[in-house]
């Protein structure tokens, strides 16, 4: 299943490569996580500027990422 987690517009996701399990997949505007890929490492989390300040992402837990909540 897809997830969205950012929905920014950046120039090139930070978090795209550093996915080692190539759940994170940008397009549309938007980044996704493949919750069936996930294996909630958090690479994503500390890669990324908004992901990691974003208020709102901020508190999202593994369990969160991998669709689990």
């Amino acid at each position: 299943m897809l997830k969205v987690i950012c929905h920014q517009n950046c120039k090139s996701c930070f978090c795209e490569p550093i996915c080692a399990m190539k759940a994170i997949i940008a397009k549309a505007g938007s980044v996704y996580v493949d919750t069936e890929r996930c294996i909630g490492c958090g690479a994503c989390r500390r890669i990324c500027i908004t992901y990691s300040i974003d208020k709102a992402l901020k508190d999202k837990t593994e369990d969160w990422l991998k669709g689990v909540i």
